[in-house]
């Protein structure tokens, strides 16, 4: 085991994923290391359930010893042991984010010595962290070209603040290799879909009514599916496919805020994207961090860097001898890592 890796968790954006990415890093390394400052820079700082959640996940994927895991921690110490595969199911308890523990699992089980099958139950379509409908269709495909094998499955929607969903991810050791996403190809397909939980049928309706005046979207490419989950959600997905590359922007309905206003404000981060002329947005550019810099390269062009995809890289290197660079371009930034920067 190494020297144990001090963390500052309120450096940059100081959120959890300095907490998801130091973790996933922490078992693949083998490397023991202690969290200070946790969320420091948030309303409720320390370990809320859904962080916590991503600690207990980790610690079980590699037999880890861990201290200060409570909810409303700011400290946690977390000395890692051999990774595992098998099955996995880890309950958040809360509508907390499904996708930000498989975020801090997926990578250390590609490494992982035998296939896994992960199960967690919690929220499925959370405001402020990657819904199903992303990692399934723009970031799963993406780990797919690097080489590895990954499959999701919903078995059961889960909104805020209710929960109640459940995903299964089913993933083989890999070796990822770099991919190159500079180029933005053409638009191939549109498309928007709405999805409804114990909410009136209109909602979506009006929802869809502002896309296709906004996109000129058709209205065989408009779609409302309405889910039995255990409390009402509403969620409304704008996908745009181009050759190798697919995103997902996500609008979430809310209480008090009308129809229109959540599909206004999507409609405004997807034009956003297409007039930049870049591949990658904003999302998956924070999400192709980690893989990139463990298959030692990769290249793609987002958005103009945020501080949270300058905080991952800062974390990132901490713990992998990996240069990772951003230069300027029109419309935003290329980021170049590995390999890629020579």
């Amino acid at each position: 085991m190494g020297e144990l890796i001090e963390i500052d968790g309120s450096a940059g954006e100081g959120g959890g994923q300095i907490l998801r990415t130091s973790l996933a890093l922490s078992v693949i390394t083998g490397r023991p290391i202690r969290l200070s400052s946790i969320r420091a820079r948030r309303a409720k700082p320390g370990l809320q359930r859904q962080h916590l959640a991503c600690v207990e996940a980790a610690a079980a994927i590699s037999g880890a010893k861990v201290r200060g895991a409570a909810v409303g921690s700011q400290v946690v110490v977390f000395e890692p042991g051999p990774l595992a595969g098998g099955e996995h199911r880890f309950a958040i308890g809360t509508a907390g984010s499904t996708g930000l523990v498989l975020q801090t699992v997926l990578p250390p089980l590609l490494a992982a010595p035998a296939p896994s099958r992960v199960i967690v139950e919690g929220g499925t379509h959370n405001p402020l962290s990657p819904p199903f409908d992303f990692l399934a269709r723009a970031f799963a495909p993406l780990l797919g070209r690097m080489g590895a094998d990954v499959r999701l499955r919903l078995e059961r929607h889960g909104f805020y603040p209710a929960g109640g969903g459940r995903v299964v991810c089913e993933l083989a050791p890999a070796r990822l290799h770099p991919i190159a996403l500079v180029e933005t190809a053409p638009v191939t397909r549109r498309s928007a879909r709405v999805i409804l939980s114990r909410l009136p049928t209109h909602v979506g309706r009006r929802e869809l009514g502002v896309v296709q005046e906004r996109l000129g979207l058709a209205d065989a490419d408009c779609t409302v599916d309405e889910v039995d989950s255990p409390g009402p959600g509403n969620a409304l997905l704008l996908e745009v496919e181009r050759a190798g590359v697919t995103e997902v922007v996500t609008g979430f309905g809310e209480k008090g805020v009308r129809a229109e206003k959540v599909a206004a404000d999507a409609c405004d981060e997807l034009e956003r994207l297409l007039a930049a002329g870049v591949p990658v947005g904003e999302h998956l550019a924070d999400q192709l961090l980690l893989p990139m810099a463990l298959a030692g390269g990769g290249r793609y062009r987002t958005l103009p860097a945020s501080l949270h995809t300058t905080t991952n890289i800062a974390v990132i290197q901490r713990f992998l001898d990996v240069a990772i660079a951003t230069s300027p371009i029109d419309g935003g930034v290329e980021i170049a890592v590995g390999s890629y920067c020579l």
